[in-house]
């Protein structure tokens, strides 16, 4: 049993970190139209690091590497897919010095592999292609760069999920199943997320069957991520009826403005604790932490208040 199982088996409640990307942009770095934060490892790599010491030093007990972005099949869309294993590789020892550097406990460091194609694609998820291959590759990459986990995040369709947490799970390493979720439009069925474009049915899915489908792939524990607020907690009711593990939430707190990539808060660090509290004490999440608009100080408040629910219990 790894560290991260016994933790949780423990019935211990563990804080990842917040957004890398928008933390990242956040301070003025530039992010690609195609391969969004998949370059900053290579042009800013003091700014990646320094995320990732905030992020431990405001409480966060896992780390995500910036590697939603990296792998070859999206970072090809800018003639770069030769270096994605450079890339990778130096994206988890960022990471790693980061823990080194500054940690006081114990630090996983989580390596992430996304649905994302390039963005300027017409498709809602990496199909296309070469991508199982190009994920197999991502995957044994991080794992041989030493991460501790792999989150799969942005779990929104049947076709490219299962290829992405196949190729997770197939390293041995405990792996984190992102799902991301939205109301229907009646207000009350919890759909797969459709984000870019509603003409691509690719991730059109009924919440509930998808994750019914996905399951036997495998996973250590599956929660709700890059969601709205919001809708979390209905996604996380339909997912706790078919998911019998660990669940893990975190929630996307800020909004999207274009055209520079900016996020603007939409919940505040406090108001974002009481909603995680909440899911904690409802449906028994045990991973918790933040996605986009998510930042240092959003971790903090919610180490204060896991602080305190520890001391509670």
């Amino acid at each position: 049993m790894s560290r991260l199982a016994e933790r949780l088996h423990n019935q211990e409640i563990l804080l990842l970190d917040g957004g890398v990307s928008t933390e990242i942009r956040r301070r003025g770095v530039a992010l690609d139209k195609n391969v969004w934060s998949g370059l900053t490892t290579k042009t800013n790599p003091d700014e990646v690091r320094q995320v990732h010491e905030d992020y431990i030093q405001a409480g966060a007990q896992i780390i995500t590497a910036n590697t939603y972005s990296t792998a070859r099949h999206v970072l090809e869309s800018i003639n770069l897919g030769h270096e994605s294993k450079l890339l990778n590789l130096k994206s988890v020892q960022l990471a790693q010095q980061a823990r080194d550097d500054v940690a006081q406990e114990e630090v996983f460091i989580a390596g992430s592999m996304s649905s994302m194609p390039p963005l300027t694609s017409h498709r809602e998820v990496a199909i296309d292609g070469q991508v199982e291959s190009s994920y197999q590759e991502l995957a044994e990459g991080l794992a041989n760069a030493g991460v501790d986990l792999i989150i799969a995040e942005m779990m929104r369709d049947i076709e490219n999920a299962s290829i992405v947490i196949k190729a997770a799970v197939s390293t041995g390493l405990p792996v984190l199943i992102g799902f991301s979720a939205m109301m229907a439009e009646n207000g009350v069925d919890v759909r797969s997320l459709r984000w870019k474009n509603t003409d691509d049915t690719t991730s059109a899915h009924d919440f509930g069957e998808m994750v019914e489908t996905l399951k036997p792939l495998g996973g250590l524990a599956a929660g709700i991520m890059h969601t709205r607020v919001e809708d979390t907690a209905p996604a996380l009711g339909v997912l706790k009826q078919h998911w019998s593990g660990p669940l893990m939430a975190y929630a996307e707190t800020g909004k999207l403005i274009l055209p520079d990539w900016r996020y603007e808060e939409v919940s505040s660090p406090e108001d974002y604790a009481a909603e995680i509290d909440g899911w904690i004490r409802n449906y028994g999440v045990q991973i918790v932490g933040g996605c986009c608009g998510t930042g240092p100080e959003h971790i903090r408040v919610l180490r204060q208040m896991l602080d305190k629910l520890c001391s509670q219990s």
